[in-house]
């Protein structure tokens, strides 16, 4: 037999040695097709919910083909100030152990839309009030963030910087699907919300330079300017009766303050009148209080006032970092996101701070909450 016949047939017996010691690891551990390619299987996130399919960008409406038209500017308004309000804080209630929720419905809402960067980074989730039907809403590379819903809770505005890194607003329905883009320019836009009647998104800009106050239609258009100060105002909501609009303002002072305006933009009144930062203000349904977060004491802490600026009172204090205060639809109850155990979580607190509700759980963050009408 010739040298290179033995070599042959040596070979062969090396590779079916090997093939059966193969055949042997494969069936004693199931690691099969991801050892003979080389890849390692990443599992879900522990907690995560199962995504469907991205939903894709579509246009709501055909008049979004062109960016909206130029902004336009309303007379300078005069701002009148309330004579000085001396709050009076109240201890903070025993938050501890927290009560979480189980029922179906809850603060005479439907579910809760937030932010949470559980699978990787600042998405937009949907859930019911007791964290059934958790459900992705936005899949982007880029933050996605703010969301509010719309009165009739058909649709969600938020911001999101997809394009560029300055954001721009974005509507979407209710399920998270035909996601628009709205403004087209090249400005920091941001904290939209809903007029009562749905005909308009009201929101902060830097286009002037610094930041104001704009509102504009459900498609981008009619983009029009309603404040013209010499500091920044942001962070801006429609009273229940669309009357009247409350905001933060640094037009006065270096820290932000309260400040309450005609919906049109004139005769602003400041309501707050602290050294320390005062800002994100939220009606109650009634109109007749505003919700809002104040350093006047120290850590971020949970205020309610009346609508005029009379009797400011801490109702939540000593639990972290609170943020972004959103009164329920029944008005017996306020959502914020706070840290008081080192990761964001959503909670809910009785208008008189008598009790507190967790109502996410997840180790990752989940803040900016909104009711669903």
């Amino acid at each position: 037999m010739s040298s290179r016949r033995l070599v042959s047939t040596a070979a062969l017996a090396s590779s079916l040695l090997g093939l059966a010691l193969l055949s042997a690891f494969v069936l004693g551990t199931g690691r099969l097709s991801f050892a003979l390619a080389g890849v390692t299987p990443t599992p879900n996130a522990p907690g995560s919910p199962t995504a469907p399919t991205p939903p894709q960008e579509a246009t709501l409406a055909p008049t979004l083909a062109t960016p909206p038209g130029p902004i336009t500017t309303p007379a300078t308004p005069t701002p009148t100030v309330l004579p000085t309000v001396t709050p009076s804080p109240t201890a903070s209630p025993t938050a501890t152990p927290f009560a979480t929720v189980g029922a179906e419905t809850f603060g005479g809402a439907r579910g809760l839309v937030f932010v949470s960067d559980r699978d990787g980074n600042p998405e937009i989730y949907r859930m019911a009030v007791n964290g059934a039907e958790l459900r992705r809403l936005t899949f982007s590379e880029a933050d996605d963030l703010s969301p509010r819903w719309s009165p009739d809770g058909r649709f969600i505005v938020f911001r999101a910087n997809r394009n560029r890194l300055r954001p721009d607003l974005y509507l979407m329905q209710a399920d998270g699907a035909r996601q628009q883009r709205l403004t087209f320019d090249t400005s920091f836009n941001e904290f939209p919300s809903f007029s009562p009647d749905g005909q308009w998104i009201l929101f902060d800009s830097d286009a002037s330079g610094r930041f104001q106050l704009y509102r504009m239609r459900l498609d981008g258009s009619e983009v029009q300017r309603l404040t013209d100060s010499a500091g920044d105002d942001a962070v801006a909501a429609y009273s229940p009766d669309g009357s009247r609009i409350a905001f933060q303002s640094r037009r006065e002072s270096d820290a932000y303050q309260i400040f309450v305006m005609n919906a049109d933009g004139s005769d602003a009144v400041r309501l707050t009148q602290t050294l320390a930062r005062n800002d994100h203000p939220a009606w109650s349904p009634d109109g007749q209080h505003l919700a809002f977060v104040s350093e006047r004491d120290g850590p971020r802490a949970l205020y309610v006032m009346r609508a005029d600026g009379t009797d400011q009172r801490r109702i939540l204090g000593n639990f972290g970092s609170i943020r972004i205060p959103r009164w329920s639809p029944d008005g017996q109850w306020i959502l914020f996101g706070s840290n008081p155990h080192g990761n964001f979580d959503l909670f809910a607190v009785r208008a008189d701070g008598s009790e507190i509700r967790q109502l996410t759980t997840h180790p990752a963050n989940d803040y900016s909450g909104d009711w669903q009408p």
